[in-house]
């Protein structure tokens, strides 16, 4: 082999490993998280050198294309000089085709990338210093082309989106899912996640204590009437009402009364109460959360379009919500889903559709109602007896208990 052909055989092989560079290049850096590189670009040069790249992706893409194809084409040049040499004009362009090809498509294309894909983190910094040097090099030449590609886009009304591409609901549940199923988070963690964009979608009433489960005060109060509610609740704050429910009077919070004395009146009592804030009954669940965080009184009071009051909402019910039931020593043990046999379970009326779902395995219909109370009374139309009993897509539900018009406890069977 003469020198010339040893020259092109070198310049061959530089063509190859540069192929291969770009090409992982360009897959990693799309492929890193974003949130990951602000990480990197807190820690060290290199991160930060990353952070610029994906701060300008045209320019970073056009980059990487522009060399990538200049050394793919430069590789081909030479193959088919050096190749026509050894074989002669008849068979040396078909060698370079069917050989450059293969050699191309494994160590410039598909080896790279699959090595870029696995580990993007660290193919990225590594990549990140050379890959920022030659953007500098070749801006006036990427671009000109950005320039091209965008005029080429106009002319035929194809529309760019500004930044990058929205992350929607759905893939920060697929990402979630992935992520559990990896051991990267645990089956908790994605609970929650899936939890908080259920909750965004959902009303305070679907979440709130309803009005025939309210404990409240009647005005005027005493020491011993407080004391005798806390004792039998264990609740640490109280609606005080006139007469009925839909007169409320103030919100009575229990620590409050440490401030008097014992033989406090009635109207010292009735100073502490803080007035009532009103909620709708529509209100997203978030936004009620967000609003008793800036309170610092996680309390309210849900009412209907007229007015009148549905129930009250407290943080520990939104939060429950989130990461499952918050019992404390006061809140009764009794689950709300006691199984019963196989294929059988006894349910507390005021249990969540979605939870029954979860426990059974079965979908249920959905409605303007959130419980299993609610899921009956909207397929019968009517208030039941203890006894009556509907089939609901396959689940059998039966009343086993009225607390006076409410559904207190059902059985379910599949």
């Amino acid at each position: 082999m003469s020198g010339i052909n040893l020259i092109y055989l070198g310049i061959l092989a530089v063509c190859i490993v540069a192929s291969g560079f770009f090409s992982g290049s360009e897959t990693a850096i799309i492929g890193i998280q974003r949130e990951r590189v602000h990480q990197l670009a807190a820690r060290d040069r290199r991160g930060r050198k990353l952070e610029a790249l994906l701060a300008d992706p045209d320019r970073t893409l056009s980059t990487l294309l522009i060399a990538n194809n200049f050394v793919n084409i430069l590789a081909a040049s030479v193959a088919t000089a050096l190749f026509i040499d050894l074989a002669g004009e008849s068979w040396g362009p078909w060698i370079v085709t069917f050989l450059l090809t293969g050699i191309i498509l494994i160590f410039g294309e598909i080896g790279p990338k699959t090595l870029a894909h696995r580990h993007p983190e660290g193919f990225s910094l590594f990549v990140a210093g050379p890959i920022s040097n030659l953007s500098r090099v070749l801006q006036p030449f990427s671009t000109a082309f950005t320039f091209i590609n965008r005029g080429l886009f106009r002319l035929f009304r194809v529309k760019l989106n500004s930044g990058m591409a929205a992350v929607t609901e759905d893939d920060i549940r697929a990402l979630a899912a992935l992520s559990e199923s990896s051991g990267e988070i645990e089956a908790a963690e994605r609970e929650i996640i899936d939890a908080l964009f259920s909750l965004a979608d959902r009303a305070i009433r679907e979440v709130m204590t309803p009005r025939v489960d309210m404990v409240s005060l009647t005005a005027p109060l005493s020491q011993s009437a407080v004391q005798d509610a806390v004792t039998s609740t264990g609740h640490s704050r109280f609606p005080v009402v006139a007469d009925t429910h839909d007169e409320i009077l103030g919100i009575l919070a229990v620590k409050d009364l440490l401030r008097l004395p014992p033989d406090a009146s009635s109207a010292d009592i009735a100073r502490l109460l803080r007035p009532p804030t009103y909620i709708p009954e529509s209100r997203p669940v978030l936004a009620v959360l967000q609003e008793m965080r800036r309170s610092r009184f996680g309390f309210g009071v849900v009412v209907d379009e007229h007015g009148g009051v549905e129930g009250i909402a407290t943080t520990k019910d939104v939060i429950s919500e989130l990461v499952g039931s918050l019992q404390d020593e006061y809140d009764p043990t009794v689950p709300s889903i006691i199984p019963a046999g196989a294929g059988r379970w006894v349910v507390d009326g005021r249990t969540d559709v979605d939870e029954l779902e979860a426990e059974v395995g079965r979908e249920l219909p959905r409605g303007d109602y959130s419980t299993v109370a609610g899921l009956f009374m909207d397929e019968t139309g009517r208030i039941p007896d203890e006894g009556d009993h509907i089939v609901v897509d396959g689940v059998s539900l039966t009343v086993l208990l009225m607390d006076r018009r409410r559904i207190a406890r059902l059985r379910v069977e599949i």
